[in-house]
């Protein structure tokens, strides 16, 4: 079944008075349990095209389907609901409040949510299920500023999940960390998406996409090519994984 349906997508800006056409025409699925990899050079377009399909900017023309939704058709507040209650996102840098716990941070999205039908401690319960699972419990009573970006982007994870999203939407989840702090964010994020949350995330780091279903190609606003690698099982497939995607990626022009 396909979670996300995008057809003839197009994004313009006026910029100066002059029309900047960011995405040309766009058309692809997401299916339910995939991990897509949108990769291209800079300026391509990657991520207008995923903040677009996630309904964080407004679209041009075409049509974007979340899970059968229009998100073109759905006001303002009906689009929040869906964003909050649906989905999940990560940013490459992590947005947190200063005056929150770690935890605090995690839980926030879940006290807005309408869906939710809990107590606080409740709440907070599966909050440190999720903390624990990433293995950043102990880090859940801190200031955001006491911890490291490896343990912050987790945490992040964390808050993406807290509502129990059909889809997590992630604009280079790894790009402010360093290599050991990125492979394991990606551990994470291989392993929510091998117990079934479909994701979709904008990256230049082979070694990060390597870990995805398939790999989209965008250049100059449209999608050049695709590589299907199929799941990610175990760390001992890495090395032909990057190795075939280098390859596909020298043919596309990278």
């Amino acid at each position: 079944m396909n979670i996300l349906e995008v057809k003839d997508l197009c994004k313009t800006y006026i910029i100066n008075k002059r029309q900047n056409n960011v995405l040309k025409n766009v058309n692809f699925s997401v299916s339910e349990g995939e991990m897509v990899a949108i990769m291209g050079p800079s300026g391509s377009g990657k991520s207008t095209l995923l903040y677009t399909v996630s309904g964080m900017d407004t679209l041009t023309a075409g049509e974007v389907k979340f899970c059968g939704k229009d998100i073109a058709k759905l006001s303002e507040k009906e689009l929040a609901g869906l964003r909050l209650d649906e989905m999940g996102f990560i940013f490459q840098q992590m947005h947190m409040l200063k005056n929150l716990t770690v935890l605090d941070n995690i839980i926030l999205p879940a006290t807005q949510s309408e869906k939710a039908n809990e107590t606080r401690k409740e709440t907070v319960q599966r909050g440190h299920e999720l903390m624990r699972k990433l293995g950043i419990i102990d880090i859940a009573d801190n200031d955001i500023n006491e911890v490291s970006g490896g343990q912050l982007q987790r945490a992040c994870i964390c808050r993406s999940m807290i509502n129990n999203p059909k889809m997590i939407f992630a604009d280079e989840p790894t790009g402010a960390l360093n290599r050991t702090s990125s492979d394991e964010v990606m551990a994470e994020l291989a392993k929510l998406n091998s117990d079934g949350t479909t994701i979709m995330l904008v990256t230049h780091d082979v070694k990060v996409a390597a870990r995805c279903t398939r790999v989209m190609y965008i250049v100059d606003g449209n999608i050049k090519g695709e590589y299907n690698l199929n799941r990610y099982e175990n760390e001992s497939q890495m090395r032909e994984r990057e190795r075939a995607l280098n390859n596909w990626l020298m043919e596309m022009g990278w």
